[in-house]
């Protein structure tokens, strides 16, 4: 699938708005460090839009807690997803008072504070054809099955840089955006990834726009 990437590179990065997809991350991650982000409700709406809590619809109470924390973690790189994942599983997460587990969001936070770390999500899962669980699965396994799949992540990104099996992509990305240090290339393969799976949901295959080939 990689080489498919790279070879549609250019068809991908068309599918990729700057003003939507790239400046608001820009915005946030330099504006992290100088803003109280438990408080200051600017950045959490341009953060709830980007990272889609809103359309998650979770409730006012996570949401504090959950800008809480990433206040509190924001220049802590060594945090784990599995520290912030039970920390926000304490919260409710939606108004009927259900604790739910919210991995992806996590991840999320997570990657703010260490722009190394992969971000988990369901067009990363999807991309990998990583395992899901059965409908009613207890949090307890939930989490242990999406830390492993996360640890999968890290692993996987790690080898894509150290085998340079985007590198044209990533190069690509870098040449047409002209992107800084803030646009980490763990990201940028978070962003290609991204929008390579919504690329083929759309029918990208179907119409002939990518084409497997031997």
């Amino acid at each position: 699938m990689y080489r498919l990437i790279n070879k549609n590179i250019d068809l991908l990065l068309d599918t990729i708005n700057y003003d939507k997809d790239i400046l608001p991350y820009i915005w946030l991650v330099r504006n992290l460090a100088c803003t109280n982000v438990a408080k200051n409700t600017e950045y959490q709406r341009l953060y709830r839009v980007y990272w889609q809590l809103n359309a998650a619809r979770l409730s006012e109470d996570f949401c504090k807690i959950y800008f809480t924390l990433l206040e509190k973690v924001k220049l802590t790189s060594t945090i784990s997803v599995e520290t912030v994942a039970r920390q926000l599983l304490a919260a409710p997460s939606h108004g009927n008072g259900v604790m739910a587990l919210q991995f992806s969001f996590a991840s999320k936070l997570v990657h703010m504070a260490n722009h190394q770390l992969p971000v988990y999500d369901k067009m990363v899962a999807d991309f990998y054809f990583l395992p899901s669980g059965p409908s009613k699965e207890e949090n307890k396994d939930k989490l242990n099955r999406l830390l492993i799949s996360y640890e999968f992540l890290v692993g996987e990104y790690s080898r894509i840089l150290k085998n340079n099996f985007l590198g044209h992509c990533i190069e690509r990305f870098h040449q047409k955006f002209n992107l800084g240090s803030e646009y980490s290339d763990i990201k940028v393969i978070d962003t290609i990834i991204w929008k390579f799976v919504s690329m083929l949901r759309r029918g990208a295959v179907r119409d002939k726009n990518v084409v497997y080939s031997r």
